[in-house]
């Protein structure tokens, strides 16, 4: 199943050439536009900004502290930026939030791919962590993001903006919103209802200007799925729905359709897990690796596919459907023929068990999967450093404490670029699951466990930036000596987990890190 999208990739081929021409990334304007009159003085980088009265709210409405970052974004773009509040409204959720561009003219910062007739599209995520949920932005018929686009902007100046998004249910009380750069996640923004009287656009100044959608608006709102791998299985689990990839190598003798002892105390676990949480029907594939002909492959898998299903059955009783099926070699999970050869191939050798989840009654409470983080202005120090050697040139990792944000953990990084060239700014470290950090993990020591990369949606081989939860590209800044924030979320071990190995990719394997509140 694809994740079917109405919006452009982020910074992908061609796009990324056409936002620096047609956005306007960070290019000197020959003669910006002066700020709006009623606007302040430009305030020097690292300025706190004082909390912001809105017109039309209650001396009731909690005022939020502010959640300020600064970052690199684009190609180039430095600026602050400072999140309020996500406000429900009938129809739509309004991000609000400030940018405050900190180079030293006039420019256009960048937060995205490039919109049409000059418009630079705000390409943020909203992510509810406990519910399993993420929110693209509204994009109109033109595939432009709805609310304020990214205008030209003095350097110093505060500038509101919003951003609309599908609607956020009423239980959701705190988001984490991704911001597509170095400034990465604000965890803990607070949602609540919109004011009577309040509108959706800016409701100050100076602020950005609010383009008028073309047709009807559309959004995106997805499931995010957790992928755990162990020696025997990996498992995606999302809100709704779960799939157990049992190794073949496991289940059954090489060319074999009977399976082993091992494979049955495997099966005696799989089917425990079932009687508490699958609803009907069981759907289970047989798949290969890509040796042997399609005929013969497709025999086998299905053979395979029906023995597990025989166990299962044996095992559950007849209250369950089945549906089964042999894939041979026609869906791959990894690729074949590359240096991971063996890896990949054993990958794609499995036998795969997907269940709807059972739905419990009512919303789940927040300290059943873990709290939502607090805002985290800073990462805090270094507690681990790698070098390697990439193609052309010599980069350095230096990893902070990991936290916890609701269902996920947060693997925090610096990645320095140690020269003699320019980095390559996209896919640097796709690895077997595509996505910006594919080839990163973390590893519970103690069970084997490793935790890749939360996924957008159900796809098994989305290998665009969107498919999962980090900034979007590896690289904001190319030149050597230049240092770019990373993260990544992905499935939270048990709460009594109080440090991992990060599976750092090319880096290596880095013990010890620490999960910090």
């Amino acid at each position: 199943m694809t994740v079917k999208s109405c919006r452009p990739r982020r910074w992908t081929g061609a796009l990324a050439a056409a936002s620096v021409a047609v956005a306007g990334c960070a290019v000197p304007l020959a003669s910006p536009p002066s700020p709006p009159a009623s606007a302040s003085s430009p305030q020097p980088p690292g300025t706190p900004q004082a909390p912001v009265t809105r017109p039309g709210a209650s001396d009731a409405t909690p005022r939020q502290p502010a959640m300020v970052k600064e970052g690199w974004f684009g190609f180039g773009s430095h600026a602050r930026l400072e999140i309020q509040h996500v406000e429900r409204h009938p129809d739509k959720s309004v991000l609000r939030f400030f940018v405050t561009s900190l180079a030293e003219q006039a420019t256009v910062p960048s937060f995205g791919v490039a919109g049409v007739a000059g418009r630079a599209n705000l390409h943020f995520m909203l992510v509810d962590p406990v519910g399993r949920k993420l929110y693209y932005p509204l994009y109109d018929d033109t595939e432009t993001t709805v609310g304020s686009q990214a205008s030209a902007s003095e350097p110093g100046v505060r500038y509101e903006a919003v951003l609309h998004f599908p609607p956020v249910p009423a239980h959701v009380t705190t988001l984490t919103v991704v911001s597509p750069g170095t400034a990465g996640e604000f965890t803990g923004v607070p949602v609540a209802d919109a004011p009577p009287g309040t509108t959706p656009g800016p409701l100050g100044t100076p602020a950005w200007p609010v383009f008028q959608p073309q047709g009807q608006p559309r959004g995106e709102v997805h499931d995010l799925y957790d992928v755990v791998e162990d020696p025997e299985s990996t498992t995606v689990t999302g809100s709704s729905d779960k799939t157990i990839a049992l190794r073949t190598d496991v289940l059954f003798a090489f060319d074999s359709d009977r399976l082993t002892a091992k494979a049955k105390a495997e099966l005696d676990d799989l089917a425990g897990a079932m009687r508490q949480e699958a609803a009907s029907p069981v759907h289970i594939e047989g798949h290969t690796d890509g040796k042997g002909s399609h005929d013969y492959n497709a025999d086998l898998s299905l053979r395979r596919a029906r023995a597990v299903h025989a166990q299962l059955q044996a095992r559950l009783g007849t209250g369950h459907q089945y549906q089964t099926e042999g894939k041979g070699e026609t869906e791959p999970v990894a690729k074949e023929g590359g240096a991971d050869d063996a890896q990949a191939r054993r990958r794609n050798r499995r036998v795969e068990i997907s269940y709807r989840l059972r739905q419990p009654g009512g919303t789940p409470a927040p300290t059943e999967y873990g709290r939502a983080a607090r805002f985290r202005e800073r990462d805090g120090e270094t507690v681990a450093s790698r070098e390697a050697d990439f193609a052309d040139n010599r980069r350095r990792i230096d990893v902070k404490p990991f936290y916890r944000d609701g269902r996920y953990l947060v693997a925090v990084f610096d990645i320095t670029n140690l020269g003699p060239s320019h980095v390559s700014w996209m896919f640097a470290y796709p690895g077997a699951t595509g996505g910006t950090f594919g080839s990163f993990g973390v590893l519970d020591p103690a069970t084997g466990r490793l935790y890749r990369g939360v996924r957008v949606g159900p796809d098994k081989a989305n290998d665009y930036e969107d498919a999962f939860v980090d900034p979007g590209r590896a690289h904001f800044r190319l030149e050597p000596g230049t240092t770019n924030r990373g993260f990544m979320y992905v499935p939270a071990p048990p709460a009594n987990v109080t440090s991992v190995t990060f599976d750092a990719g090319e880096f290596g394997r880095i013990p010890g890190i620490p999960i910090r509140d």
